[in-house]
C-alpha cells in the first residue's frame, strides 16, 4: 500500500504548497512504525511529544499509557496494524500537541 502524507499546518500557520512525502507500506504495519516513518522523512528527531492519528470515522489512534490514560477511546499505536485503513481514507496526524503540527 502507499500513504500520502502532508504537512498541513504548524505553529498557527497554514503550509502552502504543502511538503509531502509518500510512503510504501505494508497492511502488517502498525500505526507506530507509520508514525516514527513520517516524523523521520519530516525530520522531526525528537521523540518527546505526544502525537495522534484521527481516523475519518472519528477513532483516535495513539500512545497509549494505562497509568495515565483513563479514557479508554484511544486506540493502542503499536497494536493496530495499517490494514485498519481503507483505500483513499483520509486521516489526521498530529504531531506536537503545542506547536499543533499536522
Amino acid at each position: 500500500m502507499s500513504v500520502q502524507v502532508e504537512l498541513v499546518e504548524g505553529r498557527g500557520e497554514r503550509c502552502w504548497p504543502r511538503p509531502g512525502r509518500i510512503f510504501a507500506a505494508a497492511t502488517v504495519h502498525s500505526f507506530a512504525q507509520l508514525a516514527a516513518a513520517i516524523d523521520d522523512a519530516f525530520a522531526r528527531w525528537d521523540r518527546s511529544h505526544l502525537h495522534e492519528f484521527t481516523l475519518g470515522d472519528g477513532t483516535h489512534i495513539g500512545i497509549v499509557d494505562p497509568e495515565l490514560d483513563d479514557d479508554d477511546s484511544m486506540l493502542d499505536e503499536q497494536k493496530l496494524s495499517l490494514a485498519r485503513l481503507n483505500p483513499g481514507e483520509q486521516f489526521v496526524y498530529v504531531f506536537d500537541f503545542g506547536d499543533d503540527w499536522a
